[in-house]
């Protein structure tokens, strides 16, 4: 009766193997000491066959984005495949052993190196990680680096610009009829624990592989956009403001004494801000940022506005025996006329351009014509700023 449930047990569960370390050492002496393995020679049968080198890409999050040195930091790791032709054993001679892990100085690895990397050339991983190694000869590296790429950016856009940067791996010391590098991902695989940016933002991501000659290569690709919540929120609206306040410094009487001191308020208000904010705005010469022209547009009017200022303050002080400027009366009774707007005061408008215009008067009437203008040059460039950076 015991032996029948023994049988039933066995024939539906299976024969459980208890697998130990004596049998892990014997197949480490076969391995290392009895094949004489040896970690400089390319791990194929065939010598003159290239081996082939699987790389896919697993990004945990972008670390740091520098538009001055034109550099992208990203944290990740990569996923090496190859098979190893002299490390493979039948496991039923090992009691059932089918995979080992290895630290990745002891067994052969392919030189994969990143091409394009801000750093000296240095060794993927580290000593602790260890590498996959199935009983067929399958290997999987995972070394895991933080990746520093140089990345050509373009900040015409900013902040609504994308930037589209590579990282390039390539087997640095072996010629593509040695090694051969290829991707089987689509793509990088972002992680499910991606560490997300507070500025950046991945749009999408490719991945391809290249035969240069003698050098293979594999390109993964990243796009990333810049979050412009920030930007708009502590600069453009901002300067925004301060521009409208620069602008209805017309609006004040230019004989009282405080618009001359509001004025330069304002102006030396806007030069401190551009002092705080210039940090943020991206430092390179190779692309002016549309914001950047944007807000020196806004400076020269606002400069504009002060000198303006000064020179009527000057003026309406003048005296009534000295005549008024022809162009300033001119300016002046036109106002005077367009305030006439029926056909019945024809007299009064008469009555109006016979009389003397005074300096007051005139330099009203100036501060009304810039006014309009500067309120018609704010919203223009404003617009067609917007327009260019956000479409």
């Amino acid at each position: 009766m015991q032996v029948t449930q023994l049988w039933v047990f066995f024939s539906l569960f299976g024969l459980a193997t208890l697998q130990s370390n004596t049998d892990v050492q014997s197949l480490l002496t076969q391995l290392f000491t009895t094949n004489n393995y040896n970690t400089l020679i390319r791990p194929s049968t065939n010598q003159s066959e290239p081996k082939e080198i699987d790389i896919s890409f697993n990004l945990y999050g972008i670390t740091d984005v520098d538009e001055i040195e034109q550099k992208l930091t990203t944290t990740g790791w990569l996923v090496i495949t190859w098979q190893d032709d002299l490390l493979t054993w039948t496991p039923a001679s090992y009691n059932g052993v089918e995979k080992i892990y290895l630290p990745q100085g002891n067994i052969w690895k392919p030189d994969v190196s990143l091409q394009n990397g801000f750093n000296e050339l240095e060794e993927l991983g580290s000593k602790f990680i260890q590498v996959y190694v199935h009983n067929s000869g399958l290997m999987m590296w995972r070394p895991f680096q933080v990746f520093e790429t140089k990345c050509d950016m373009n900040s015409r856009y900013f902040p609504f610009d994308e930037q589209k940067c590579q990282l390039v791996f390539v087997s640095w010391s072996h010629a593509s009829d040695d090694i051969t590098l290829i991707q089987s991902s689509n793509g990088i695989d972002l992680s499910d624990e991606l560490d997300g940016h507070g500025e950046w933002e991945i749009i999408s991501s490719s991945a391809t592989s290249e035969l240069d000659g003698f050098i293979s290569r594999v390109k993964f690709t990243i796009v990333i956009k810049r979050k412009p919540l920030y930007t708009i929120m502590n600069i453009v609206l901002p300067i925004i403001l301060l521009a409208l306040l620069d602008i209805f410094t017309f609006k004040i009487p230019a004989d009282t004494g405080e618009r001359l001191g509001y004025t330069i308020t304002v102006w030396l208000s806007f030069a401190v801000f551009l002092t705080i904010v210039s940090d943020s705005l991206p430092k390179t010469s190779d692309s002016v940022p549309i914001v950047s022209i944007y807000i020196i547009i806004q400076l020269l009017m606002g400069t504009l506005i002060v000198l303006i200022s000064t020179v009527e303050a000057g003026l309406v002080a003048n005296q009534e025996s000295v005549p008024v400027y022809s162009i300033l009366r001119f300016i002046a009774l036109r106002l005077r006329r367009n305030n006439v707007k029926s056909s019945e005061d024809m007299v009064m408008k008469i009555d109006l351009e016979k009389s003397e215009v005074t300096w007051k008067e005139a330099i009203t009437a100036l501060d009304t014509c810039f006014f309009l203008i500067c309120m018609g040059i704010f919203f223009i460039t404003t617009i067609i700023c917007f327009l260019i950076v956000a479409i």
